[in-house]
């Protein structure tokens, strides 16, 4: 997936006549951001360096550092990670008069988190709060933005809701980012949360034309900015952390005219393979359709076995490993896959 986001970026610059200083690609880590920009450099030389290839939060940081004072920050503001958070949250509860052992500071921190990973600031958070509990999540929520505020600090989840802020409540600094980012490309867009995707929708979205961007340089109205994402509803794994599966299964219905290519070649496995997960996943709720083919062949087929314990699953897997050497393959070359350490007990002694 991440090539077609390198070749795109290539086939922009060569037959759109884009600049680098246009692009925006987004990953989900620096390594992949890291990645991605060595090979967009194989592909376009030196001029590579001048595009934004980075995570969400690293863009958000680079806006912020330019924008932030629109929020009451100096440019210079902090960032304060997991263990910062946690130590303000901690004291926060303190002064509050909290008990700890009924009101545990981390769970307040993966609230907050999750409030803002959906644009929910105090006053939101409040208004929406349906108990007890909620109603003391909200006060902690309040007097914890203060106090990061007053320390010219943002956390990590606030990177992305205050560029967003940003970009909805001041009309200028969004023409801005919508004039320079005229190409938005995100790699494995199905892990992103709803904050993540209200950032892509403000830098992309078409607008009435008395509200449009207009092009500095010759005074003509800017179209939307062009996005290309890449993903895979089958891979989506990140709901506990807020990731939201309709962005990638709804994404047509968000972008009108979005064009949709699948991808179905898999390169490394099988087909007796691809045909059972194909079969699996074609459970799933809600996903769009795509059927995974390869050239590779058939390929053995699956054995499944049940065991009636731990020991006899295991003896079974002895038994494989026993007619495979004796056929000839070495035992480097086999492995055996557990889920959990707590199943290896059986496999060891066995």
């Amino acid at each position: 997936k991440t090539r077609v986001l390198t070749r795109r970026i290539a086939y922009l610059m060569a037959r759109r006549n884009a600049t680098p200083y246009s692009i925006l690609a987004i990953t989900f880590t620096n390594k992949a951001a890291g990645e991605m920009k060595e090979r967009v450099k194989e592909l376009v030389g030196p001029v590579a360096q001048s595009m934004w290839v980075s995570t969400f939060h690293s863009a958000c940081v680079r806006i912020l550092r330019q924008e932030a004072a629109r929020l009451g920050y100096s440019n210079s503001f902090s960032i304060y990670d997991s263990a910062d958070s946690l130590r303000l949250i901690t004291i926060v509860s303190k002064d509050l008069n909290l008990d700890p052992k009924r009101y545990p500071p981390r769970q307040f921190q993966s609230v907050i988190s999750n409030a803002k990973n959906e644009l929910l600031g105090p006053a939101d958070y409040l208004n929406a709060a349906t108990n007890q509990f909620q109603e003391v999540v909200a006060d902690v929520y309040a007097l914890y933005q203060r106090r990061l505020q007053q320390s010219n600090a943002m956390d990590f989840d606030d990177l992305i809701l205050k560029t967003v802020e940003v970009l909805q409540r001041f009309p200028e600094a969004r023409a801005r980012y919508r004039s320079r980012f005229r190409h938005v490309l995100v790699d494995e867009y199905q892990d992103t949360n709803h904050a993540q995707y209200a950032l892509i929708r403000e830098l992309t979205k078409a607008v009435p034309a008395e509200f449009s961007d207009v092009d500095a340089r010759t005074g003509e109205i800017l179209p939307p900015a062009s996005l290309t994402v890449v993903g895979d509803s089958d891979q989506s794994i990140y709901a506990f952390r807020g990731a939201d599966i309709r962005n990638i299964s709804e994404f047509e219905k968000d972008f009108a005219g979005a064009t949709t290519i699948l991808l179905e070649q898999n390169y490394r496995s099988t087909q007796n393979i691809l045909s059972a997960a194909n079969a699996v996943i074609g459970n799933n709720f809600d996903r769009p359709n795509k059927n995974l083919w390869t050239d590779s062949g058939d390929g053995d087929k699956i054995v499944g076995y049940t065991g009636y314990s731990a020991h006899d699953e295991a003896q079974f897997i002895a038994d494989e490993i026993g007619d495979l050497h004796r056929a000839g393959t070495n035992y480097r070359d086999i492995a055996v896959f557990y889920r959990t350490n707590a199943q290896t007990r059986a496999l060891e002694e066995i």
